[in-house]
């Protein structure tokens, strides 16, 4: 049983022998093999409007009116109900017209009344453009007032973070090498540094004329000696015989006699002095002499370990241990001994160095001789000792066994401390030298054109520390040297060349 156009088709007890719909409730009629090709594309039709619903073939309503109004059964039709179906169909799709092209579109509102509601939502939350370039530049502004106060202070953290672990991998090494030493082992090196050292060293005894006044307070005592007697120390520098020792050690003596290793006495010459370094030079006649070998005094670092070796108080051939405290130290320890302040350049050492000390070596670990000693604070050792750097010893050894004699550069002019308040730099500890005076018109300084208040900074690329750096500077050059010299004259920099002469032998007494 069929029931009208849009209204739901209801089910009897026994099944249908007819196919059902898509929707499973209204039977599809079947075309029979007798009907017409027309009758069969109706009943595809009635059976397509079934599924689709109301969107394309109009509401329930009005198809049940359009069904009521055209059901009349048609002679000329085979079937009257299938004629009927066919009237209740729209004009475009009735069976005696084809159906070639796509479903009627589905109606749907205006797109204008589908976004407007959005489309007010998003204009209401946009924010205004200046407002975002006023938001933007604040944030700008904060994160670079955050980063003037947070990144000094994370750099800062970084670099203590770095030296701190620099830091600790020290003691670790340091603790892991500790336990890796033995003292056996460091005993033994005691024993071989001793060993390597103790043949160079020789003792030195001196005979000094006694003056006026010795002879009167002899002649007092009830003693007839005109002679006074002074030792001290050296090591041997060439198998040759050449010996170096302190000038002091064999200043105006008239009889000097050393002493070697293996007991052998021996009659020795001067072969030159340097007053303003404490340097001397002997010579003796003598085969099988074991010469001491050069170090590097400035590739040493401070805290080395260094060993002094010598006769204090007439006991020969000791030995002390210590260690390098200190470098390019310019003092008066040794201005009573005839040395000058000027050309100091010593090293101080806590190594137990005392009268009859001087003029013995200063080796490294190695036996190497990085240092004559020379002097100490007080009468008596106070753990403050100081020693003349092997490469400063072994230019005036050279001079001296070449000619007899130093030859220094003289420059002609007198020298001062630059003043805070003409000093130029960050660092504090190299303000160069002052001129405070040019001493006569033959002299280099006044032929090359320098003048009072000039202050020189670099002699040949060389930064001048202080006064007394940059005499060892011009002093360690010989006459006829060309020096290009980086000055400042009121406050332009300036260079000039100069050649130096050579420094009268009076300047030095």
């Amino acid at each position: 049983m069929r029931l009208p156009f849009g209204n739901v088709a209801m089910r009897t007890d026994k099944p249908s022998d007819e196919p059902m719909s898509l929707d499973g409730i209204t039977p599809i009629p079947v075309p029979s093999v007798f009907s017409s090709d027309k009758d069969a594309e109706a009943a595809m039709l009635n059976a397509a409007k079934d599924g689709m619903g109301t969107e394309w073939f109009g509401s329930a309503e009005h198809g049940e009116a359009e069904n009521r109004e055209s059901v009349k059964p048609d002679d000329s039709s085979p079937s009257g109900a299938d004629s009927a179906s066919n009237e209740s169909l729209p004009a475009n799709l009735r069976q005696d017209e084809k159906f070639d092209g796509p479903p009627p579109p589905i109606s749907k509102p205006p797109v204008s009344d589908r976004c407007s509601e959005s489309e007010r939502s998003q204009t209401a939350v946009q924010p205004h453009p200046i407002l975002q370039s006023l938001t933007l530049l604040a944030t700008m502004a904060l994160m670079l007032l955050l980063a003037r106060y947070s990144v000094p202070h994370i750099v800062e953290e970084i670099r203590y973070a770095w030296h701190r672990g620099e830091m600790r991998a020290e003691n670790e090494t340091g603790v892991e090498g500790l336990r890796n030493v033995s003292l056996d082992s460091l005993s033994r090196a005691y024993e071989m540094v001793t060993s390597a050292v103790g043949p160079t060293v020789v003792h030195i005894d001196v005979e000094r004329s006694v003056s006026e006044e010795d002879r009167n307070l002899q002649r007092l005592l009830g003693e007839d000696s005109y002679t006074l007697s002074d030792q001290g120390s050296g090591v041997v520098i060439d198998e040759g015989g050449y010996i170096l020792t302190n000038r002091h050690v064999i200043a105006d003596g008239i009889a000097i006699s050393v002493t070697l290793s293996d007991g052998r006495r021996l009659p020795a010459a001067l072969v030159g002095s340097d007053m303003p370094t404490d340097l001397a030079v002997l010579k003796v006649d003598a085969d099988g002499l074991i010469p001491i070998a050069w170090g590097d005094s400035d590739a040493l670092r401070v805290g080395s370990p260094v060993w002094a070796v010598g006769s204090p108080f007439g006991l020969d051939r000791t030995i002390t241990f210590g260690i390098l405290s200190g470098k390019h130290r310019v003092v008066r320890a040794g201005v009573q001994h005839g040395s000058s302040a000027r050309y100091q350049d010593f090293m101080q050492s806590d190594v137990a160095v005392n009268p009859g000390n001087s003029g013995g070596p200063l080796v490294d670990a190695r036996g190497r001789l990085i240092g004559i000693n020379t002097a100490i604070v007080g009468d008596t050792y106070q753990g403050v000792s100081f020693s003349i750097p092997s490469n400063v010893t072994r230019q005036i050894y050279d001079r001296i066994r070449e000619t007899g004699k130093v030859e220094r550069g003289w420059l002609g002019v007198l020298l001062s401390e630059v003043p805070d308040s003409m000093h130029r730099g960050d660092d504090l500890r190299v303000r160069g030298a002052l001129i405070s005076g040019v001493t006569g018109e033959d002299s280099p300084a006044a032929i090359a054109g320098l003048r009072i208040g000039d202050i020189l900074l670099k002699i040949d690329g060389v930064r001048v520390s202080d006064v007394g750096h940059l005499m060892r500077l011009i002093a360690n050059l010989g006459q006829g040297t060309l020096l290009n010299v980086e000055l400042t004259r009121d406050g332009e920099p300036m260079t000039v060349e100069v050649t130096l002469k050579k420094r009268p032998e009076n300047l030095d007494r």
